[in-house]
């Protein structure tokens, strides 16, 4: 009799779910930057915005000094599911982005291993405007294009422009542009004619913020 009680409750627990086969379904994350660390960037928070391809996304903040967290559990069959992220400071302003990751997850889930994010400073648009005293953007009985880029300052002891960023030509009646996406950093803006008669031709320093877009502008 006792025989028979122990393999019955042997054959009751060789019945139930094998953990290792069920796998981990919990979806969770974590962060790091491309350069520096929470504190060197000035980001207090991490959004986090994930969901199954298709269906509505949810969004999950987290202290950035924590390094990691858990977004919720993927679903029962698996599927796709795509994340993306951005680092806010402490007036919300999203300073640094994490563009996207796609993931496909099968039924047993990630296992519990963290997705990995990398916080990059985030691109922002540069607008430039000009004019001269009379509030024309061209000069007078003239109409012709301006190009208008952004630069790299020249090395330490160099004068001039450094490499271009990128750049766009418009209407010196316009008396607008807009480059848009330039990564952060110090730059130089430069408004240039290339014409002979009339030569115009303006610099403006400039440092472009994460996340912040610019408006530079100038008087000719």
């Amino acid at each position: 009799m006792r025989t028979l009680l122990l393999l019955a409750v042997l054959a009751v627990a060789g019945c139930g779910p094998d953990e290792s086969e069920a796998g981990d379904r919990d979806l969770n994350v974590k962060w790091e930057f491309l350069s520096g660390d929470c504190a060197s960037n000035m980001v207090d928070q991490v959004k986090v915005t994930w969901g199954p391809s298709g269906m509505l996304d949810q969004e999950a903040t987290f202290a950035c000094s924590a390094g990691q967290g858990k977004l919720g559990q993927t679903g029962p069959m698996g599927g796709s599911y795509g994340i993306t992220a951005v680092g806010l400071d402490s007036a919300g302003v999203a300073r640094f982005t994490h563009f996207s990751t796609s993931l496909t997850v099968s039924d047993k889930g990630t296992h519990g291993i963290p997705v990995d994010l990398t916080l990059r400073p985030k691109p922002a648009d540069v607008t430039v405007t000009w004019h001269f005293s009379n509030g024309s953007g061209c000069p007078a009985q003239v109409v012709l294009p301006y190009t208008i880029g952004v630069y790299n300052r020249p090395a330490m002891g160099m004068t001039g422009l450094g490499a271009k960023v990128k750049d766009t030509q418009e209407s010196c009646s316009s008396k607008t542009a807009t480059l848009e996406s330039v990564t952060p950093g110090d730059y130089i803006v430069d408004l240039d004619s290339r014409a002979q008669s009339p030569m115009i031709k303006a610099q403006r320093q400039v440092t472009v913020k994460g996340g912040e877009n610019l408006t530079v502008d100038i008087a000719l």
